[in-house]
């Protein structure tokens, strides 16, 4: 059974998601772009803070959009107009809006999808190395996204059944703005050379191995540990559970029996932290 984060553990999380690099500042082949974060100096009202409807959903995406949730009721600059708004046609969802707000400095309205990822590179996935990023299972590729974005959900706003539902928050979907907000943490594999043109290489958190890779590598002495998958944006630099190798090194081979990629912090022996991925494939 699964515990419930702590209320520190899901202060951290939207720390980690406040972090977090945006990894394009344009979608590709659009006017579309990227929404720009008001830096929030500190939580102004802990009381306020949404620990319960965050624990509802134990996933990493579910958890970001409570967070930029909240994140837009605490800024000075927006007002929420609607979140999650679903576009139905006779029982039918045809799309969903993931937020709508109003920028009262600029007195504008603003559709933002947000998106939150971790991704790994492989050349062979495109010729264009900016597209060549894939979720650590290989079930999630970023090219797969970005036309998901560009073709279905910013679309959606000019959909002829979109307007109705709009219009009971009175917003004209022709004056509305549209940006996206495309959060990720990237690997790279040791000793790549690839040159980047629209990737924010500040996103890029560390290198990926396979398990053959992780055993050459000389780090018997080190310690380890293996975040769930609910951390995998936060800093866990400071944890305390660290393990040997070779009990990480049991851990590890469990994942790749299941065909799981896992990420890893490790700290050698001058008390350094990085961050890693142990992949299967």
């Amino acid at each position: 059974m699964q515990t419930k984060d702590t209320d520190l553990q899901i202060l951290k999380q939207f720390k980690g998601f406040m972090n977090t690099e945006l990894m394009i500042d344009q979608l590709p082949n659009t006017g579309i772009l990227t929404f720009e974060f008001d830096l929030l100096s500190k939580i102004k009202q802990i009381e306020s803070f949404p620990f319960e409807e965050a624990r509802t959903f134990n996933f990493v995406g579910k958890r970001a959009e409570i967070f930029f949730k909240y994140y837009l009721e605490q800024s000075q600059h927006f007002e929420e107009l609607a979140y999650s708004l679903q576009v139905i046609d006779n029982k039918t969802t045809i799309g969903e809006f993931d937020f709508i707000f109003r920028d009262t400095t600029e007195d504008k309205i603003i559709h933002t999808e947000l998106i939150n990822k971790i991704y790994l590179y492989d050349d062979s996935l495109h010729e264009d190395p900016d597209c060549c990023w894939i979720g650590p299972n290989r079930r999630d590729r970023f090219i797969d996204k970005i036309e998901k974005l560009r073709s279905q959900q910013f679309p959606l706003l000019y959909h002829p059944m979109a307007g109705s539902f709009l219009s009971k928050y009175h917003i004209d979907p022709w004056k509305v703005k549209q940006e996206v907000c495309f959060k990720a943490i990237l690997f790279l594999p040791e000793n790549c050379r690839t040159r980047f043109f629209k990737t924010n290489l500040k996103a890029v958190a560390g290198y990926f191995y396979t398990l053959e890779e992780f055993l050459n590598k000389k780090w018997k002495h080190h310690i380890f540990y293996i975040p769930k998958k609910i951390n995998w944006f936060t800093d866990e630099t400071q944890h305390t559970d660290w393990h040997s190798y070779s009990k990480v090194l049991y851990q590890l081979q469990e994942f790749m029996d299941k065909k799981q990629s896992v990420m890893l912090f490790r700290k050698n022996q001058k008390g350094e932290t990085s961050k890693c991925f142990v992949v299967w494939w």
